[in-house]
């Protein structure tokens, strides 16, 4: 009688001992944890105050957001780029590496983004109560308004800027420039963009 009464003890407990396991949350493997982020990727990004922007490397998560990930740390940027057509700028969210940013890593990282060559090297810069004053070693299109429009907001955007004046081994390409908000639409090209839409109706 005993024995039965042991033998059932032991099933009983093999039972409910396999009951628990089964119940036991498991943590994601990495092809779910994968898939997760990929669908979290392809969703629509807008700004805080709902403007549209473009990220790059499907790196949505690292607008206005200063990670850690195994100890390589990245800094939102908005850097401006010139649109395939010519028309205007696009704000591009992207990061640079390091806790903070300056005005060498975002002309470093507009030259990454093509907007301007590689190379340029950032002689001086100063932040005076907003206004930025920045030389650089070169730039090849320092007349091109989209490149000026596009190093103006880029760089008031991301240091903390009222108005920019640029220049190039000291001579003057940008002038205490202000943030440009109409950037969608700049330059000859988009003149002549609205021109001939109109034209057409």
């Amino acid at each position: 009688m005993k024995i039965r009464t042991l033998a059932g003890a032991l099933l009983l407990t093999a039972a409910l001992a396999g009951s628990f396991t089964a119940c036991t949350p498991t943590k994601n493997n990495p092809a779910q944890s994968a898939a997760e982020s990929a669908a979290s990727a392809g969703k629509g990004e807008t700004t805080p105050d709902g403007e549209t922007y473009t990220t790059v490397d499907g790196a949505a998560e690292k607008m206005s957001m200063t990670g850690n990930t195994d100890d390589v740390t990245e800094t939102a940027v908005a850097i401006y780029t010139i649109k395939s057509d010519g028309t205007g700028l696009e704000q591009t969210m992207d990061a640079v590496d390091g806790d903070s940013v300056d005005a060498q890593k975002l002309i470093d990282k507009m030259a990454e983004l093509g907007v301007i060559e590689s190379g340029i090297k950032v002689n001086s810069f100063k932040n005076d109560n907003g206004s930025l004053t920045c030389d650089l070693s070169s730039l090849d299109k320092a007349d091109d308004e989209l490149v000026q429009t596009a190093l103006t907001n880029t760089l008031l955007n991301n240091l903390e800027g009222k108005t920019l004046t640029l220049t190039v081994k000291g001579k003057k390409v940008i002038d205490n420039a202000g943030y440009v908000k109409d950037y969608r639409h700049i330059g000859a090209s988009a003149s002549a963009a609205a021109s001939t839409t109109k034209a057409s109706k």
